[in-house]
């Protein structure tokens, strides 16, 4: 019953995976490890448990049974079935219709070795995570340990199925269900708490506390940290599997090349940065997948709406001094260091920022008075419907009913598949597990009509965004960076701070300005940085009776000296990517200089044949004369001409007793200007835009290392 008197309808909660099985972190764990095919994982489990028990023979059902109570895992029958085809093929088993006979081998004594090596590093998170909390005088036992850091890892209810059956499966095998106000204690919701209520809640949550040693974790590199996204990986390849059509006997995800995703307030925010970063790194991998498998994303004109009031909700706030009412806006603000102004310039931008990543406005659709005769129903009756039965904003509810409507219309009623395939079927992805059991409960409550008849728990017009990744994604390529993602998203919700634990720093800030004149300048959002929290509870040990305005004003000081020592870190870090950005622009001129260098030097064209010339006059002109004496001497008859051969080579032998070189010098003197000039005009119409800018330095690099050049110029200033 909601705290204003209206009644939920009776619903249960399908356990598709009991985690508190001794053995379920285990289970998923290990299906992590197969993440390339996680049935392989089942038919492990499915071998361990045949051949554990005492008879040869077992049922189906029985089969089903004993998974579930060894292993925490009630497998849906077509993946039973699949893995039970696998298992014959090897030879281990013999099956028909019902029965299942082994008649090959299995070591169940190695599956149980390999499963006693998880369980010493399950405890020794376990043990871990009770020495963490006692340092804030939490006195936790193992099982009360076990528990919260389950529900912990497993915030987003992925382990739980909405059921509104009793419980029969459609084979006739009893599944475990748990009712709707147990689902609320295994995943609570602080937004839906009465303002009457808040005095009753804790400043910090156990749950607070296990994220707190989570991110810890997290943050090294350890056997404990792997064994944690292994159990989140697992949960999401066994979700994504459970999910997928009896037909799809290949494993792989469905088809949604074509299909229409129309993604809901929360979710856009998300994508557009606007919430915690695991979260929105989530949000931006769900639309990579989609738009890599030929997917389209858009939005309704609701949907638009909503995104405009957040932002103009949270800039409101935090022009008044105030934090964004919203968790996830909240962190978004502490980011952008609680500017108004930036908040404001992302809603000016929205629908250009969505649309330069493909993300549109839903293309619009008219409804014949025929089609909403034969597949429609009544819009209102819905609304009203969620109005009963939810607590939520009238216009949230509204927008999200609409969005329910609009999408069953578009699906003409097909319900063959959650969405996609040939027939592209659409699909409204909410962040809101709610909105998936209002919808079967309204369908349950509407039973004569038919054009709801094809809504059942895993066909409905509305999924959520991370049943959505589970069926879609490819753990063989990023199921560490997706578990990462879940795990830290989870991690992140869970440190949510109490609404109550909000209040009270709100009202002793206000108090610690009135008395502290140089507070009075600080704006109240930046209260409640999560530094500031840190703080506080460091200060508290998490006691309640030790928050008072001495404890706070302490916390306040310890992070002015913090920011003042992060401003020091990023001036220091600014600088050090400043001059490692220099010195590489510096590396770049140098390879674009040395680059020219090399291309030009020694290359003299005609100016170096000249050069070439007149350091080898001697050998010419003594060729040139010879020539000359010959033809005398062959046409006079008499060969007493060829002595002027001797005249250079005479000459030269003066220059080198003397080490002159007067006539070499004379000549380069009088050619080296000239030579200079061409040298240089060649270098420059050789050079790439790019060298442009260093043309002087390139020629004088380049003239230092031609060695005729050089050696000439050496010869004239000699």
């Amino acid at each position: 019953m909601l705290k204003d008197g209206r009644r939920y309808d009776i619903m249960l909660y399908t356990v598709v995976i009991n985690m508190k099985n001794p053995n379920a972190l285990i289970a998923m764990a290990q299906v992590a490890q197969n993440a390339k095919n996680p049935y392989e994982a089942f038919c492990e489990y499915i071998k361990y448990c045949i051949f554990s028990n005492v008879s040869d023979t077992m049922e189906l059902s029985e089969v089903r049974t004993a998974v579930g109570q060894e292993f925490g895992l009630y497998i849906p029958h077509n993946v039973l079935m699949k893995c039970l085809s696998y298992i014959r093929d090897e030879g281990v088993v013999t099956f028909d219709t019902h029965q299942i006979k082994r008649v090959g081998t299995f070591d169940t004594e190695a599956f149980d070795r390999d499963r006693a090596t998880y369980r010493e590093t399950e405890t020794a998170i376990i043990k871990a995570l009770m020495q963490y909390v006692s340092k804030y005088g939490r006195e936790w036992t193992v099982e009360h340990a076990r528990e919260l850091l389950i529900r912990v890892l497993d915030r987003s209810g992925l382990a739980y199925d909405i059921f509104l059956h009793e419980g029969s499966s459609a084979n006739g095998v009893c599944e475990p269900t748990i009712s709707e106000s147990e689902i609320a204690e295994l995943l609570p919701d602080d937004e839906e708490i009465d303002p009457s209520d808040i005095i009753s809640q804790p400043l910090f949550t156990d749950d607070y506390f296990v994220g707190k040693f989570i991110e810890e974790v997290l943050a090294g590199d350890t056997v404990q940290k792997d064994y944690l996204m292994k159990i989140c990986e697992g949960l999401m390849l066994c979700v994504g599997t459970y999910q997928l059509p009896a037909a799809s006997n290949n494993g792989c995800a469905p088809q949604i090349n074509g299909t229409k995703f129309f993604f809901d307030t929360k979710l856009l925010l998300r994508f557009l940065g606007c919430a915690n970063e695991a979260a929105v790194s989530a949000a931006r991998e769900l639309v990579t997948i989609i738009q890599n498998a030929g997917g389209k994303i858009y939005y309704y004109p609701q949907t638009l709406q909503e995104m405009e009031r957040a932002f103009e909700n949270a800039a409101k706030s935090l022009s008044h001094g105030y934090s964004p009412v919203d968790n996830e806006m909240r962190l978004y603000a502490i980011r952008i260091q609680n500017r108004p102004a930036i908040i404001n310039a992302k809603k000016a931008s929205l629908t250009k920022e969505l649309a330069s990543s493909n993300i549109h406005p839903a293309p619009h659709e008219t409804f014949t008075e025929n089609e909403r005769i034969r597949f429609g129903f009544d819009q209102a009756d819905l609304q009203q419907y969620m109005h009963n039965n939810l607590p939520w904003e009238s216009q949230v509810i509204d927008n999200d009913a609409l969005a329910i409507w609009e999408t069953h219309m578009r699906r003409q009623g097909n319900y063959s598949e959650y969405c996609g395939t040939k027939e592209q079927l659409p699909v409204f992805v909410t962040t809101n597990s709610r909105l998936i059991g209002i919808a079967l409960k309204f369908r349950e409550n509407r039973s004569k009509t038919t054009s709801l008849y094809g809504w059942k728990h895993n066909r409905l017009p509305v999924i959520t965004d991370i049943r959505l990744t589970c069926r879609l994604w490819s753990p063989s390529d990023n199921g560490e960076r997706m578990s990462m993602l879940y795990l830290t998203a989870n991690t992140v919700a869970a440190k949510r701070p109490t609404k109550r634990y909000l209040n009270s720093i709100r009202d002793l800030a206000i108090q610690l300005s009135k008395q502290v004149p140089e507070y009075s300048e600080i704006c109240l959002s930046e209260y409640f940085d999560d530094t500031v929290t840190d703080a506080v509870l460091e200060h508290t040990k998490g006691e309640e009776d030790r928050l008072d305005i001495s404890t706070f004003a302490t916390s306040i000081a310890e992070l002015s000296e913090w920011k003042a020592k992060e401003q020091e870190e990023i001036t220091n870090q600014v600088q050090t990517e400043r001059d490692n950005k220099i010195a590489e622009l510096n590396q770049q001129t140098d390879n674009i200089i040395r680059g020219a260098v090399e291309s030009n030097k020694d290359r003299l064209g005609h100016v170096g044949l000249i050069l070439r010339m007149i350091l080898w006059w001697p050998a010419l002109v003594a060729l040139l004369f010879a020539g000359i004496g010959s033809a005398l001497s062959w046409i006079i008859g008499s060969w007493g001409f060829v002595w002027i051969t001797l005249l250079p080579i005479v000459v030269k032998g003066f220059e080198m007793v003397f080490a002159s070189k007067f006539l070499e010098k004379a000549m380069l003197k009088k050619y080296m200007p000239k030579a200079e000039a061409e040298f240089d005009k060649r270098i420059e119409r050789n050079l790439r835009p790019a060298e442009q800018p260093y043309k002087e330095t390139i020629i004088q690099q380049v003239k230092k290392e031609t060695s005729l050049w050089m050696k000439c110029q050496s010869l004239v200033n000699s």
